[in-house]
This record gives structure tokens, C-alpha cells and sequence, in this order.
């Protein structure tokens, strides 16, 4: 069974009411099963996008909804010769590591301000043999090289975004810092990736993000004031995130 046939089942010490289940899958796409704690492995071996990972507890595991924010990615970089990416929030490296096995042309930058996820994904680098993605430390886009700016053709980023109000339904199911936003309404970090890729995303480039449905009307109206042409939803399979393509113009 692989990530793409089925929600992965994240590793948990708490038992959830059905209610906080559904509010997790319909936000996130992740499904959570309860098992004893000690019974738990150290790590989950995930099938992700073509590649094999290996994500130990603490890291978020990527799920389903998380392989259609990568479709989006690829169809954005298709039209670049020699697409220059930058994942935000790369966590174990899923989304980073799965496009460069797809695009062997393309240089990939990964961000993440996790120690634990950026070991994962530097292990599963290793393991992989892929030589075309780098990490580095940072929040959002601080640290990716500045000589990048005006030159990126896709950003691709899975941020909090989760309102707080549903802090309470998450507690204990997610990695602390992986799925609840900043802001009344969970969108600071997204607002404020947006406003940054501006400087890095060159003309015709790409934002792509995943959100709650929910969230895209009103963040809509945010990109458009920021400039990007208005946002183009995929439409979901199943439960999960709604992911939408930016287009910086030309």
C-alpha cells in the first residue's frame, strides 16, 4: 500500500474523539491511528511522489493531499528548460526530493526551521543519491541565497495554515508546529511567504500552496492585491487541502 492509494497512518499517544479525527483529515489529509506508544517504530517508511522515505516520530508525514501540491509543482515547472525550485517547509524533503527525481534538470532549494525534519531529509537525500536539492535552516524564504531573487521559477510550500480555533482537535496528533497557523485566521506565515516570493519568483514563475477550501476565497483577494494574477484551484480528491497555483506576471 502506498501514500498515494491511502492516508498514511500517523504514529499517536492520544486517543481522539471521531469529531477531532475528521477535523485533522479534512484539514490536513492526514488519517490518524491510535497504537500503543511503546509498539511504535522509531520512524515510518512512506512511499511519496516515486520515492521511498523514511520519517521518524516527530517529523510530519506526508500524506496524499501533500502528492497533488507536488503534481501542481511539476505542471508549474514544466514550461522552464532548467527550473530553479524552492520548497518551504520541507519537513522530511518529500516534496523537494520527489521533484528532483521527477526533474533531474532542475536545482531544487529547501527550507525548513526544524533540526529534526532537516536530518530526515538530509538522511533521505543520502539515500536517495540525489545530488540537486539543498537544505538549509530558515523560516520561509530568509534563507535562500539571495542571488536567487528575480530568477526562481516555482515556490512550493506546505505552512501552517490551520486556524487556531483548532488547536484543541490537533493537540498530540501533528508534530508541534506543523499544521496550526499564525493569525486569527491561520493564514500570517502564507500571507507573509507571498509577500516575500515576490522578490524571488521570476516573471511568469509560481506560488503553490495548499490551503483549507475554505481559506482560498479570502486569500485570493490578498494574492491579487499583492499583485498575482488571480489564484487557479485543483480540484481535491477526497478529503484533505485545496492546492492553488500564484502566477507572479510577466
Amino acid at each position: 500500500m502506498t501514500a498515494s492509494t491511502a492516508l498514511v497512518p500517523l504514529l499517536m499517544r492520544l486517543e481522539l474523539t471521531e469529531d477531532q479525527q475528521r477535523q485533522i483529515r479534512d484539514q490536513t489529509g492526514v488519517s490518524i491511528t491510535a497504537v500503543p506508544f511503546e509498539s511504535a517504530a522509531r520512524f515510518l517508511c512512506v512511499r511519496f511522489g516515486g520515492v521511498a522515505l523514511r520519517v521518524p516520530r516527530g517529523v510530519f508525514v506526508p500524506s496524499p493531499a501533500t502528492e497533488q501540491l507536488l503534481a501542481c509543482a511539476l505542471d508549474a515547472a514544466a514550461g522552464w528548460p532548467k527550473p530553479t525550485m524552492v520548497d518551504v517547509g520541507t519537513g522530511c524533503g518529500a516534496v523537494a526530493l520527489a521533484a528532483a527525481h521527477a526533474l533531474p534538470s532542475a536545482t531544487i532549494y529547501a527550507t525548513d526551521i526544524s533540526d529534526a525534519a532537516l536530518r530526515a531529509a538530509r538522511r533521505n537525500r543520502a539515500h536517495l543519491g540525489i545530488r540537486t536539492v539543498r537544505f538549509s535552516r530558515g523560516s520561509l524564504l530568509s534563507s535562500v541565497p539571495r542571488r536567487l531573487r528575480r530568477n526562481v521559477s516555482v515556490i512550493v510550500a506546505n505552512v501552517p495554515y490551520v486556524p487556531p480555533r483548532l488547536t484543541a482537535a490537533f493537540a498530540g496528533a501533528v508534530p508541534a508546529g506543523t499544521a496550526i497557523g499564525t493569525g486569527e485566521d491561520g493564514l500570517g506565515l502564507v500571507r507573509e511567504l507571498a509577500a516575500a516570493a515576490r522578490g524571488f519568483l521570476a516573471a511568469g514563475g509560481s506560488l503553490v500552496l495548499q490551503l483549507a477550501d475554505f481559506q482560498w476565497a479570502d486569500f485570493g483577494t490578498t494574492a491579487t492585491a499583492l499583485g498575482y494574477r488571480k489564484p487557479q484551484l485543483r480540484q481535491r480528491s477526497g478529503v484533505g487541502p485545496v492546492v492553488g497555483q500564484l502566477v507572479w506576471p510577466s
